[in-house]
């Protein structure tokens, strides 16, 4: 059978649809002569935008003229710390952890990551959580560890590697979160990072902590939108001997993506010190003023039970009774007897209204 000389579409490969009528022959290029050829000095598949370079490091002497203008901030910051560490020391140590339990959630919160204190204490406890929330529970509890761990230390001491807990990896591209540094840039910007640190040394801790903070999101050692790790580290390095560490406060903006500038980075990061000292130090004063009521409404029972009880409520935000039992190191039974007790003093409440599965928490 022979072709029809007028059928275009035998022209055509088997699975190859002739053009559109719509479409338009293309321009030849010597008539783009208007436009832009293409940039010699990009590699295939690169981006061929160009960007303005970031500085990744700020001379000393800028952040000591920064800190001269601002010293009323820094006073008031300083003041409050001080006057909160001091007072924290009139309770056991242990009370510390619920003062970084609220810092961590607050932190989380200027991320968008809404967890409570007491989801946070349960977490780190009894392991309770669910599974969409896992991951911010790791997290949060690696944050609280570190507060808690590192008391009077500093992220420079250990390197920023092991600070973060990270474990050297070769395969950049099999692991989650690729816009942070891993392998061998970690420990590269790790070491810029520390040696800047180290190179203000002469100027206030508080203006270190905040000049951390500033560099981390400059040398982009994690994610942009990650706030939890950099206010962690500028939480242990500007507490220096005044508090174990520095109180974030409700409402905390993400600091380390917003200041441009020394002067910019100090104002806001004294400010906020300062309203996380003086609500941390008014959270102090509720517990001493819970530890008094509860010595006298208690000073007739014997053991150690209800001193251990005493103890766990003023640590834990909430707790269960199987918590609360091997912190006494006694019984459930003896430790559930010991809590409704509390609860008819007035000192306790139960929180979930139910039969099974309660936990508790102090009456402030």
């Amino acid at each position: 059978m022979s072709q029809d000389p007028d059928n275009k579409s035998d022209e055509y490969d088997e699975g190859v649809s002739p053009p559109s009528i719509y479409e338009s022959d293309p321009t030849p290029e010597e008539d783009l002569w208007f436009l832009p050829g293409p940039p010699e000095d990009f590699a295939p598949g690169e981006s061929p935008l160009i960007f303005a370079q970031r500085e990744t490091s700020v001379a000393p002497k800028d952040w000591s003229a920064a800190e001269r203008s601002s010293y009323r901030g820094l006073v008031s910051a300083a003041e409050a710390l001080a006057r909160f560490g001091a007072r924290l020391e009139a309770l056991p140590s242990d009370v510390v952890e619920r003062i970084a339990l609220q810092s961590v959630a607050a932190i989380l919160r200027s991320e968008g990551v809404w967890l409570k204190p007491e989801q946070i204490a349960l977490f780190r406890a009894l392991r309770v959580s669910s599974q969409e929330e896992t991951r911010d529970l790791e997290r949060a509890s690696w944050a609280v560890r570190r507060l808690i761990a590192m008391r009077k230390g500093s992220p420079i001491e250990e390197g920023l590697r092991a600070f973060l807990g990270r474990q050297k990896v070769v395969e950049r591209q099999a692991l989650p979160n690729e816009d942070r540094a891993l392998g061998e840039e970690l420990d590269s910007v790790g070491e810029d990072w520390t040696k800047q640190i180290e190179a203000m040394g002469q100027l206030h801790p508080l203006t270190r902590a905040a000049c951390g903070l500033f560099l981390w999101r400059r040398l982009q050692i994690t994610a942009p939108d990650e706030a939890l790790e950099p206010m962690v580290a500028a939480a242990l390095l500007g507490a220096d001997a005044q508090a174990p560490f520095l109180p974030v406060p409700e409402g905390v903006a993400p600091l380390h993506m917003r200041a441009s500038n020394p002067e910019e980075a100090l104002a806001s990061f004294y400010q906020t010190v300062e309203r996380g000292a003086l609500a941390a130090l008014l959270e102090v004063e509720r517990l001493l003023a819970w530890r008094a009521r509860a010595k006298e409404l208690t000073d007739d029972l014997s053991g150690r039970t209800p001193r251990s009880l005493v103890e766990t409520s003023l640590r834990f935000p909430v707790f269960s009774a199987e918590l609360a039992a091997r912190l006494a190191k006694c019984a459930p039974m003896s430790a559930r007897r010991n809590l409704k007790l509390f609860e008819e003093r007035g000192l306790l409440k139960e929180v979930t209204g139910q039969r099974r599965y309660r936990f508790w928490s102090a009456k402030l």
